[in-house]
């Protein structure tokens, strides 16, 4: 005997079923797809700066002295100023309008270079002399911002107090740890320590803010908290961060030298403040 056959009202109801599916998989609800179409938006705690490295040509090395003359190097204490100067190094806040040498060394008026000239790649321009990047830091993010080049070996200077000393360090590289917040004002509390990250890589736990610990590849850290800098910045600010010519043995030289062709330059280190999150109370308006 040969099997039943569904009956009209069994076909379309399996008819009616497979509509119904297929209307649902290609035409999903309002709502879900408002939802899918919302663009990303950053945390209302992310703070947005914008970070240079640029390296001072040796033409150029007076003006960066003289440049200093109009940044504010009394944001920062006595205190902290004298044990910054030290150790080499040297930090200060910029407003607008930028000073011309500032501006020059970090190219910010610069245009792109004319199609039709030929440039020669030697030494010198290999490497770029400014690079900038953007970074989007949240109130319990830590941010590693590499201010040089992993040296095989290195012998700094150290002072602490007025007692000066040597220490040598391998496989050493120059690290500022930065935090951020947003403070009132439509301002941003910034924070910068050094540190001096050495040795060979190796798994090690380290806390997070959750109270875990967490095992990660990392060398040990010379923390210099005493050198911690911190202040606020109105959006177009610029924290500025450099050392002194005579600086090279010091923290301040490891950091902001940079060996180009085979010469010494110094560096400079500028975040600049380019967004905070909107007011909650010009929000409500």
């Amino acid at each position: 005997m040969s099997p039943p056959r569904p009956s009209r009202t069994a076909w379309q109801g399996l008819w009616l079923l497979a509509a119904a599916g297929c209307q649902a998989f290609i035409q999903p609800p309002d709502a879900a797809l408002e939802s899918l179409l919302k663009p990303v938006t950053t945390s209302p705690e992310s703070v947005t700066l914008e970070l240079f490295h640029a390296r001072i040509p040796l033409d150029k090395d007076h003006d960066a002295d003289a440049f200093w003359q109009q940044v504010d190097e009394q944001r920062f204490s006595v205190e902290l100023r004298r044990e910054l100067v030290a150790n080499g190094l040297r930090a200060g806040v910029v407003g607008a309008p930028l000073p011309s040498q500032l501006s020059d060394l970090l190219a910010l008026e610069s245009e792109a270079p004319d199609a039709s000239t030929t440039r020669v790649i030697d030494g010198q321009t290999a490497v770029p002399r400014v690079t900038k990047r953007v970074l989007h830091v949240n109130r319990r993010d830590e941010k590693q911002i590499q201010a040089s080049e992993l040296r095989d070996e290195a012998t700094v200077l150290l002072s602490d107090g007025g007692a000066v000393g040597g220490k040598t360090f391998r496989e050493v590289q120059g690290v500022y740890v930065l935090r951020a917040e947003t403070a009132a004002g439509q301002r941003s509390r910034v924070r910068l320590t050094p540190e001096l990250q050495h040795g060979e890589i190796k798994m090690r736990y380290a806390g997070s803010d959750q109270g875990i610990l967490l095992k990660t590849p990392s060398r040990e850290r010379e923390v210099f908290d005493r050198l911690a800098l911190e202040t606020e910045l109105a959006p177009g600010e610029l924290l500025v961060l450099g050392c002194f010519p005579e600086a090279k043995t010091s923290l301040g030289g490891l950091f902001h030298t940079a060996s180009a062709a085979g010469q010494d330059e110094r560096k400079l280190i500028v975040l600049r403040l380019v967004q905070v999150p909107p007011s909650e109370i010009l929000a409500a308006k």
